[in-house]
């Protein structure tokens, strides 16, 4: 079961290549209407191991705990097998479907697949309890870490009269009340920089939604040798395409929710939920044909063609087994954050924005209560010291924090 505490161990394996964490601390609205990309985009950006602080042949010990990590999200090696509860249907009510016109999708192609195999609302317009039951059928997330992320959604780019969310762009407003952006509009909240396969908002005309064929690229040559990828080998993908992200976009920001921590997730969140596991192989693996029919991509390395909306769920993919099971929850959110101050600084931010929320509109009071629960859920068990203030004061001289780029009238619904 992928947990909220493995969702946190990604910054650990970004914090293994440090002068790419170093790079990050040193460094008018333009926005889209089609699923496209832009020149600079998709612009060749060559960055080396030695770049990123990487020599094979003398790994630091940071590493060396990164390359020990499994398909599974965590340090401990995969022994189990069970074809019967770790197996994902992709027939009868979860057959893939295309996207209808008005069917929202976005840039993670974990939830536009979900969505096109029914463990997620077709239309792209999801509740707390959809995404929990959904993706945990569909990739073994666990209810705190789905309830978070489905929570912070809500919170920050959903409908919070509803209590639902946009896998995509804006979904259909109720009266008088802003129903959210959606993901796909999300940046520097919920989606940041530093993309696998998707390009920084600035650089594609604020559209962080289409996929550029060249950022997919260079996700796959870390893994071309022997057409596997891995934990290790996406650590030095991010590594490297903050690289890119810091030399080709003057807006680069890196807030702690969106680019500090949820981007280096992603990369995780592709290995550990989209890998296939069997028998031989209960520790999984992923190759070049899954991870281009989860992305929507045909083709072979480096020539790619990116498909848009037509995200799936490879046949005959059985998926990480629940850990805490089998471990007598040695293995969960809890333990995890013990001692974490990151979890505690990042618990106390999100708490921070939520009386924005409130101020702005009254009449989601009662929403922004129950998601306060729904924090309190996913972090039980951390002790955080009181924070009576946030100082801002220092991120004005940084333009990207406050670039946020609207979605068009006309705005497309599949990308």
């Amino acid at each position: 079961m992928k947990t909220l505490g493995a969702f946190l161990l990604a910054l650990h394996g970004a914090a293994a290549f440090p002068a790419v964490m170093e790079a990050m601390s040193n460094n008018g609205k333009r926005q889209s209407n089609t699923c496209s990309v832009s020149a600079k985009c998709n612009q060749k950006y060559s960055v080396t191991d030695a770049q990123i602080g990487y020599n094979p042949k003398a790994p630091t010990p940071a590493q060396v705990a990164s390359a020990g990590r499994n398909h599974c999200g965590n340090l401990t090696p995969c022994t189990l097998f069970d074809a019967a509860e770790q197996y994902v249907s992709t027939s009868g009510a979860h057959a893939f479907q295309s996207p209808k016109s008005t069917d929202l999708r976005g840039p993670c192609p974990g939830l536009n697949a979900a969505a096109n195999h029914g463990y997620l609302a077709r239309n792209g317009v999801q509740s707390l309890t959809q995404t929990i039951t959904g993706l945990g059928q569909a990739y073994g997330m666990s209810v705190d870490l789905a309830g978070f992320l489905a929570a912070y959604a809500i919170a920050f780019d959903g409908d919070l009269v509803s209590m639902t969310w946009s896998i995509g762009g804006p979904q259909a407003k109720l009266g008088a009340v802003d129903s959210g952006q959606g993901i796909s509009w999300s940046h520097n909240k919920y989606e940041g920089d530093t993309s696998i396969s998707r390009c920084d908002a600035y650089i594609n005309n604020g559209d962080a939604h289409s996929l550029s064929t060249t950022r997919f690229a260079y996700a796959y040559s870390e893994g071309a040798k022997d057409d596997r990828l891995d934990m290790d080998k996406f650590a030095r993908a991010f590594a490297k395409n903050t690289y890119r992200s810091i030399g080709q976009n003057p807006y680069y920001f890196a807030p702690l929710f969106s680019t500090t921590l949820v981007s280096p997730a992603a990369y995780n969140f592709v290995i550990a939920m989209m890998s296939n596991h069997t028998a031989d192989q209960p520790g999984g693996y992923l190759n070049e044909d899954m991870f281009k029919t989860f992305f929507s991509v045909t083709g072979h390395y480096p020539n790619y063609k990116w498909n848009p909306g037509q995200d799936r769920i490879p046949n005959n993919t059985y998926t990480g087994i629940d850990i805490s099971n089998f471990s007598n929850g040695i293995y969960n959110a809890q333990n995890l954050f013990q001692g974490d101050n990151l979890a505690c600084f990042m618990y106390q931010n999100i708490q921070q924005g939520l009386p924005d929320i409130i101020t702005a509109n009254p009449l989601v009071t009662a929403g922004a209560t129950l998601l306060q629960k729904q924090f309190g859920i996913a972090f039980a068990g951390v002790t955080c010291p009181a924070v009576s203030k946030f100082n801002n004061n220092n991120l004005p001289p940084y333009p990207g924090r406050s670039y946020s780029p609207n979605p068009p009238a006309n705005a497309p619904q599949n990308c």
